[in-house]
């Protein structure tokens, strides 16, 4: 068969071949599939199991392999990015007139450091984890989502809920608070340190439940903090002091 003729497209098992033969759910429709001369990869199939399909130039299936759970990871993090890329784009058209006046309402070096704080969140490594060998990663929102009973959810983008939506709340409030006209918006530049110490101390609770067991038995803890965490400690604090400055009068 000619690679030109094939085409590969993700898929995801809904049954598994039995007695009849396995379903797959492929362009929006369920597709029947057996093992025999078409499963590549060395695992068996299992339902909700992500695989990719090729097929034919007349639509047969001649392939399926089993996807890496961390190319899937890795695609969902792509998505969720290119997402928040354009919705971000959006925003900043919106916002421009009042984004302008931002350094000169904040003042540049509060402007600096609440920037800072939204980079260490997102794309500084807060933490590791060793499966095996190999050493994953974890950014600071990464955690916030993080199931610790869970060892799948370090490997996806987590669940982010209620407690990880005001983590964002509380890094934008330093920059809302040149825009509230009171006496006490001076306050919301300490919002971003008041979070994270509450955040830090939940998630060593639930990483020391999860992985304290190991260290009485001999073992060595997997979970460890990055010293990349300390940029965002360091510019959560700073921002936390400018908010016992006294406030400029407008």
């Amino acid at each position: 068969m000619s690679g030109e003729n094939s085409k590969k497209l993700r898929s995801q098992i809904v049954k598994v071949p039995d007695a009849t033969p396995g379903l797959l759910f492929l362009n929006g429709q369920q597709r029947q599939f057996t093992l025999e001369g078409v499963w590549k990869s060395p695992v068996a199939p299992a339902a909700n199991m992500t695989v990719d399909v090729e097929l034919d130039s007349s639509g047969a299936i001649t392939a399926i392999t089993v996807v890496d759970p961390k190319e899937i990871a890795q695609q969902k993090m792509a998505e969720q990015l290119e997402a928040l890329k354009g919705h971000g784009n959006q925003v900043l058209t919106a916002l421009e007139p009042a984004l302008r006046s931002l350094p000169a309402r904040m003042g540049t070096a509060t402007l600096a450091f609440a920037v800072a704080v939204w980079i260490c969140w997102f794309f500084f490594p807060a933490a590791h984890l060793d499966m095996g060998g190999e050493r994953l990663s974890l950014t600071f929102w990464h955690l916030l989502g993080v199931n610790f009973d869970n060892p799948e959810s370090f490997l996806n983008s987590g669940s982010h809920g209620f407690f990880s939506l005001l983590g964002i709340v509380a890094i934008a409030a330093p920059f809302a608070a040149p825009f509230v006209r009171t006496a006490w918006s001076h306050y919301l530049n300490a919002a971003p340190f008041g979070y994270f110490v509450i955040a830090f101390i939940t998630i060593v609770i639930n990483a020391h439940r999860a992985f304290g067991e190991l260290a009485k038995y001999g073992g060595m803890n997997p979970f460890s903090w990055s010293l990349a965490i300390v940029f965002l400690v360091a510019s959560s604090i700073i921002l936390a002091k400018g908010a016992f400055n006294r406030p400029s009068t407008m």
